[in-house]
């Protein structure tokens, strides 16, 4: 059985956050997929869950061009794609397209790959569509070496993620019977439009399973999009990118352990409803820095989206290359992130609490797990998601004891009454 590897690269390094402005993102069907993936991603799992449904999607399409039969209306069906190819070619083609940004405030790169082994001969067509319609880089590669074909591999996605991802296929992964990787590299890097002051970062308590984690928390005081969400039970906060095309969107869950829960119930809210609910409001922001790395092999979440044939021998990928009957062996994605003073690669706010201050400003606190989302303002593309229950620790500095005692109470400032 000839077996295929689909790589999903997603890296993300941002710097520097603002609000919206009121501008709300077109409900597509084509983005309810990001919402199921990071639900069967993260859905009672421990510790950070982050995934790129944009590099997935790229990669997905890559393989629906050679699909066929039930594999090719799985693809189609997980995707909420048009039945008919010019239509979701056309769709494809469109958002790979805005997968391309240089600005002074935010830049984005997206690279399609394809190492094919030398023994196999592509249909033109597939070969055709993949380059112009996908912009993908295809290469013949010797599978029969391991060692060489992994450090190929590996340095395409190293300069395809500016050095970020470097080792995202091991030799062992490969054999002489692996016929061909797809992979997508996608690099995100955004300015905050208002960065967060590091002479008010300091240690503080991140409550995770009853314990207190000592984290690095930064500060920012400014007027941003804010809501309380009663059918998440969660607050919800935006931050904007320089130039107020881009935005991370913070769901912080009211109850300490509530993070789980609220995984479960976003498919029933969509993040334009959420955004309608956004008001600007004055806001003092408290939320960890960190870094993470995370890699995964996502065909677990897709059979769970009924992404299922495509992982079977029964896959149907007759339109990539003439004889054998391929399959896919795994889909492996991996994610590097980081949030700092400057900016972030994917991050927020999970842990809320808010509680009265002088005057009319709101306190927000994310001191427990928490979901974000970085995503088009205009189109409601999701290019990153996840959840994070794992900060990075101090070990040095002993965590500052807040006078009051953390609660899980709603509270609002004058404001809202």
């Amino acid at each position: 059985m000839d077996l295929i590897f689909c790589i999903g690269v997603f890296l993300v390094s941002i710097k520097d956050i603002h609000c919206i402005d009121g501008r709300q993102a077109e409900l597509s069907r084509f983005n309810f997929f990001d919402i199921d993936l990071l639900k069967y991603a993260a859905e009672d799992r421990e510790g950070n869950v982050m995934v790129s449904p944009a590099s997935i999607k790229s990669t997905l399409a890559m393989l629906l061009e050679g699909a066929g039969g039930i594999t090719e209306t799985e693809l189609r069906s997980a995707l909420r794609l048009s039945p008919f190819k010019d239509e979701f070619r056309e769709q494809l083609n469109t958002y790979l397209s805005l997968l391309q940004v240089n600005t002074p405030g935010v830049k984005i790169s997206n690279a399609n790959g394809v190492f094919v082994s030398k023994k196999l001969k592509l249909h033109k067509h597939f070969v055709s569509t993949l380059s112009k319609l996908y912009f993908a880089d295809i290469q013949e590669i010797d599978f029969s070496n391991p060692f060489n074909a992994s450090d190929i591999i590996n340095r395409w996605v190293g300069q395809n993620t500016k050095g970020l991802i470097t080792d995202i296929i091991q030799p062992a992964q490969l054999s002489p019977k692996s016929e061909m990787i797809i992979a997508n590299a996608l690099y995100f890097k955004g300015l905050w439009a208002r960065g967060f002051n590091p002479r008010y970062t300091r240690s503080g308590c991140f409550h995770r399973q009853g314990s207190c984690l000592n984290v690095a928390m930064m500060e920012l005081h400014s007027e941003l999009n804010y809501a309380y969400v009663d059918n998440l039970r969660a607050h919800a906060l935006e931050l904007q990118y320089q130039g107020g095309e881009y935005s991370m969107i913070l769901l912080v869950p009211l109850d300490f352990e509530g993070c789980a829960q609220l995984v479960r119930d976003l498919p029933y809210m969509s993040l334009p409803q959420i955004s309608i609910l956004l008001e600007p409001t004055d806001i003092r922001l408290i939320m960890p820095k960190f870094t993470v790395e995370f890699n995964d092999n996502v065909a677990g979440p897709l059979r769970n989206m009924r992404v299922v044939s495509l992982f079977t021998k029964n896959a149907n990928l007759s339109g990539m290359y003439e004889g054998g009957a391929p399959q896919v062996d795994s889909i492996i994605h991996r994610v590097h992130m980081t949030v700092d003073e400057q900016g972030t690669v994917a991050a927020a706010a999970s842990s809320a609490m808010v509680i009265p201050l002088i005057g009319a400003e709101v306190q927000l606190r994310v001191d427990r797990p928490f979901v974000f989302f970085i995503r088009n303002n205009k189109l409601g593309q999701v290019l990153f998601e996840g959840k994070i229950d794992e900060p990075n620790i101090v070990e040095d500095v002993v965590p500052t004891q807040s006078k009051t005692k953390p609660s899980n109470e709603r509270r609002y400032s004058n404001k809202f009454f």
